[in-house]
């Protein structure tokens, strides 16, 4: 039931309490707190909310001076107020989104509890708060390191073995259909394009956390550069996806036509296994043995089967020619999105080689 986060987490949360209550300082109790409030799953996300809770304190800090002394006139209500909108203007043109949150509250605290010792209560608050956030980031990097390249690229390999279920299963279909007709269905639970995007696009939430950990211009990274190639590998592919859905075979069977569906599916199932071999790159037992560095490619390029590289032979045979031009074009369709999936794999093969200096 414990977790190493959790784990994590309330052991850096007892060494702050620990610290900061044998230091004797006073107001220690927001060192733990800013421990539990940074704890993210990954080292960029915490560096994130570590600034925005710094930046928001001395916001806070900033507009309660200015406010107490510039509104002390006024019913304290109406005072309060005004303090705590223009916090959240200035937040709001700050773009922080949570770092408001903690200057609320120390105007508030500030305005109310602390109001005889502004002058000695903000700055301790100030050091505790980054005496956490500093403590944090050390955890995440030495405690169990949950940086969010490994998450990134954990979340993609996971993709990529959706992408292999998806055209596996299509390819079942077409092999169904060219042996006639039998298992010429999609499997009972089909992986769809709505949650192929749907999980691309939660991994693309997790890129502002990567940008953080990668420092000073993190879009020219190589990390970032192979991360974008994955990416946009992994779009051609789930665009692809979504086309055969809307270009499904056939379940009636056609002779004629059996070589040309098996073509689709022995490349289909090719693709399939050269995007096992990327996961397998990504995060197989080399993953752990690199440290820092980033995954190689796979050493071997997709190898075409044999049906596919005769398919100009077999487009060729007049029998062909008697189908239904309604069928022909949906296999004409089907056809022209199989070498677009041979060509986005060669494609990030090649952009991964050439980002990591390997070819």
């Amino acid at each position: 039931m414990i977790n190493r986060p959790a784990l994590r987490t309330a052991v850096t949360t007892g060494l702050a309490n620990a610290f900061a209550s044998l230091s004797g300082v006073l107001d220690s109790q927001y060192a733990a707190l800013a421990v539990l409030s940074v704890s993210t799953g990954s080292y960029g996300g915490a560096i994130e909310l570590g600034r925005q809770r710094l930046y928001g304190s001395v916001l806070g800090a900033l507009l309660l001076l200015v406010g107490y002394e510039g509104l002390k006139d006024l019913p304290l209500p109406l005072g309060l107020a005004i303090t705590l909108g223009s916090l959240r203007l200035l937040g709001g043109l700050l773009q922080l989104k949570v770092g408001y949150k903690v200057g609320g509250m120390i105007i508030v605290m500030g305005w109310l509890v602390h109001e005889g010792s502004l002058a000695s209560w903000l700055p301790l608050r100030f050091f505790w708060t980054a005496f956490g956030v500093l403590l944090t980031l050390l955890s995440l990097r030495l405690f169990w390191p949950a940086r969010s390249l490994d998450q990134i690229l954990n979340a993609y390999a996971a993709l990529l073995a959706q992408l292999q279920l998806a055209l596996r299963q299509r390819a079942e279909a077409l092999h169904g259909v060219a042996s006639g007709g039998e298992h010429a269905g999609i499997a009972p639970h089909p992986v769809t394009y709505l949650a192929l995007r749907k999980q691309q696009m939660v991994m693309r939430g997790l890129k502002p956390a990567l940008l953080q950990e990668l420092g000073t211009m993190p879009e020219r990274h190589p990390a970032a550069l192979l991360l974008a190639n994955l990416d946009g590998t992994a779009s051609r592919l789930v665009t692809l996806v979504r086309a055969m859905e809307r270009a499904a075979p056939s379940r009636q069977p056609l002779p004629q036509l059996g070589q040309l569906h098996q073509a689709e599916a022995d490349l289909l199932g090719a693709i399939a296994g050269q995007l096992q071999a990327w996961e397998r790159a990504i995060r197989g037992p080399a993953a752990g043995e690199r440290g820092s560095g980033l995954p190689l490619p796979p050493p071997e390029p997709l190898a075409l089967p044999a049906s596919w590289l005769e398919l100009n032979q077999e487009l060729n045979d007049p029998a062909v020619n008697t189908a239904a031009s309604e069928r022909l074009e949906r296999i004409a369709v089907r056809l022209q999105l199989c070498r677009q999936a041979e060509r986005a794999i060669r494609d990030g093969e090649a952009r991964w080689a050439a980002i990591l200096g390997r070819r």
